[in-house]
């Protein structure tokens, strides 16, 4: 019996059965643990990344309204505009409005004949404005005209450093007035300043004012496309001139094509305004 007893013990305790379902159980545990761990690690994250994107897409959404709002007021200030002249630039900055982080600043070009320049300058003003108060942001003006007859080098220079200074402070929105007015080789610049992805800033809107001065009026029936035509032609004349040598610092036609193809994204014809014409921007105000 004594036999039979140690056997018994001897399978009782020798058997490993028990304990491999104990260590399947202890794995399982920890398997489990990790799974739940995991879970909730990932939880953690996705909570702190939306808390985080949260204020920027309301604030996207108040800038948005902001600027909604702002055309359709200067829409009814401007009455005797064409309904392409508001949709596509609506369209042209809203995309840029909407973007978080812009791969390339927006610009457009707005051009009137002799009848309309003072409603040109207001429009650009009201459109500047009402781009900038989506950002609760300041407008930098730069008169082409008054720069005509100066050195190009020093009026770039000028440019270049206006421009730095305001994009890096609290002005991220330009108007160049009566552009084709700036010395030929000055406006060189603007390859720094709207060269596509390679643009020094891209939070940025700049607006490029031009008069075409042999123009009356720019047709009501004239197509978008023929309307630039007028305008890379106006500028053409004004900037280019033969019997000079070509040099880094000089217009040339090469210079001019790279240029006109960073401006020219957007060109819309303005029409006057009997009211802006007569009282000039400060109706705008009012």
């Amino acid at each position: 019996s004594d036999d039979g007893n140690d056997l018994g013990i001897e399978e009782k305790t020798s058997s490993p059965q028990p304990a491999l379902p104990q260590k399947i159980s202890d794995r399982g545990i920890k398997l489990y643990l990790l799974a739940v761990g995991a879970v909730v690690v990932v939880a953690i994250l996705v909570q702190h990344l939306l808390q985080h994107e949260s204020p920027p897409q309301k604030e996207d959404g108040r800038q948005i309204d902001i600027f909604l709002q702002k055309m359709e007021k200067l829409k009814t200030q401007f009455p005797n505009q064409r309904a392409v002249l508001w949709k596509r630039s609506r369209i042209h900055l809203l995309r840029h409005l909407q973007t978080a982080q812009p791969t390339e600043p927006v610009s457009l070009i707005l051009t009137a004949g002799a009848r309309a320049e003072q409603t040109l300058q207001c429009l650009a003003q009201g459109l500047a404005s009402t781009f900038s108060s989506a950002l609760n942001a300041s407008v930098l003006h730069i008169d082409g005209a008054s720069k005509a007859n100066q050195d190009s080098d020093q009026v770039k220079l000028d440019i270049d450093r206006k421009l730095q200074v305001a994009f890096e402070g609290d002005k991220p929105v330009a108007i160049i007035h009566r552009f084709e007015e700036l010395p030929p080789g000055s406006t060189l610049i603007f390859y720094r300043y709207c060269d596509h992805e390679n643009a020094a800033y891209k939070k940025t809107f700049l607006i490029f004012t031009v008069l075409l001065g042999e123009e009356e009026d720019i047709s009501a029936m004239s197509p978008l496309s023929a309307v630039e035509e007028m305008v890379d032609d106006h500028l053409q004349r004004k900037f280019l001139t033969d019997g000079h040598p070509i040099s880094f610092d000089r217009m040339d036609r090469d210079k001019y094509g790279g240029l006109w193809s960073r401006i020219s994204h957007l060109i819309l014809p303005v029409t006057a305004e009997k009211r802006m014409e007569h009282e000039g921007c400060s109706s705008l105000y009012k």
